[in-house]
C-alpha cells in the first residue's frame, strides 16, 4: 500500500481508518498514519485467515478484530497479553503470559499476528530476536509471521530511529521470504507527523507504520536464549537510545 494517496482509506482528503480508530478505541490516539494504519493493516490480515487454520495473536490487547472474523470463518483463535486491562478495559487475552515464556508446543499455528507490539517486546523483559524465535517456534512451517509496528513514535531503539536493515537481519535466520512495507510514506496529502519536535536524532524523519510479514520457510535456528533481558526502568535505559533518554530527561526538566 504505501502512500496514503493510494490508500483506500483516504476519501475526501480524510484519513477514515483514524476516524475508526478514535471510535474502536474509544480514546486519543496518534494523528494518522500511526493510529490509523494499524487498522487498514490489520483488515488487511483478515484476507490471510481461512477456515480451519490456528491463529495467534501477541499482545492482543482489547480490540477483538481478528478474533470476531476467526470465529466468523471458523478458525481457530488464541491471543497473549501481559495484562488484563488495556486502557481500563479487559483484553482478549485467552492466555495471560509474556512472550518470552510463551507455553504453546512448537508448530501450533498457521499464523503469528502482533499489532504494533513487537516494538514493546524488549520493555517487557523479552529481546527481540529471543520474540521472534518464540514466533517462529510456535508457527508452522510455510505459515507466516504478520506483524506491524511504528517507526519514529515510540518502542526501543531499532522501532524509534528506524532501523529497518536491523531489523531485516533478525529475520533471515528464520524466513528468506520477507516482505516489508511502509504505510504511511510519502503522507501526502495528509502532514507529516513529527512525534517528537525538539528531538535532533528525528529531526525531518516522519512517523509511518512498517508492515513485516515473513513465511517460515527455514529449520529454526539453534542457540537462542532471553538471558540478558531486563524490564522496567532498566529496559527503557538499556533499550532506548542514549541520544532519547537524554532527550527525556531534557524534557523532564521543562526544556524544549
Amino acid at each position: 500500500m504505501g502512500a496514503c494517496s493510494s490508500c483506500y482509506k483516504l476519501q475526501d482528503g480524510q484519513c477514515t481508518a483514524y476516524l475508526k480508530a478514535q471510535e474502536i478505541l474509544g480514546r486519543a490516539i496518534p494523528p494518522p498514519p500511526l493510529g490509523a494504519c494499524e487498522i487498514a493493516i490489520a483488515e488487511s490480515y483478515l484476507q490471510v485467515i481461512q477456515p480451519g487454520m490456528t491463529v495467534l495473536e501477541i499482545g492482543c490487547g482489547s480490540w477483538d478484530l481478528l478474533k470476531a472474523y476467526c470465529e466468523t470463518v471458523g478458525a481457530t483463535y488464541e491471543g497473549i497479553d501481559v495484562q488484563r486491562e488495556y486502557f481500563g478495559k479487559p483484553t482478549i487475552a485467552t492466555r495471560l503470559e509474556n512472550l518470552a515464556d510463551l507455553s504453546f508446543a512448537d508448530e501450533s499455528f498457521d499464523l503469528v499476528i502482533g499489532n504494533q507490539t513487537m516494538e514493546h517486546w524488549a520493555e517487557y523483559g523479552c529481546s527481540l530476536a529471543w520474540g521472534l524465535y518464540q514466533c517462529f517456534r510456535v508457527c508452522q512451517v510455510g505459515g507466516q509471521i504478520l506483524l506491524n509496528v511504528p517507526i519514529h513514535f515510540h518502542g526501543t531503539k531499532p522501532f524509534l530511529l528506524g532501523n529497518i536493515p536491523y531489523l531485516q537481519d533478525l529475520f533471515r535466520p528464520f524466513s528468506n521470504q520477507l516482505i516489508l512495507t511502509q504505510w504511511g510514506l510519502p503522507s501526502f496529502p495528509l502532514a507529516d507527523l513529527y512525534p517528537h519536535p525538539g528531538y535532533w536524532h528525528l529531526k525531518h524523519k516522519p512517523a509511518y507504520v512498517l508492515d513485516i510479514r515473513a513465511v517460515k520457510d527455514k529449520p529454526l535456528p539453534a542457540s537462542y536464549h532471553n538471558n540478558f533481558a531486563s524490564k522496567g526502568i532498566w529496559a527503557q535505559l538499556l533499550n532506548y537510545p542514549l541520544s532519547y533518554n537524554v532527550y527525556r530527561l531534557f524534557r523532564k526538566l521543562g526544556y524544549r
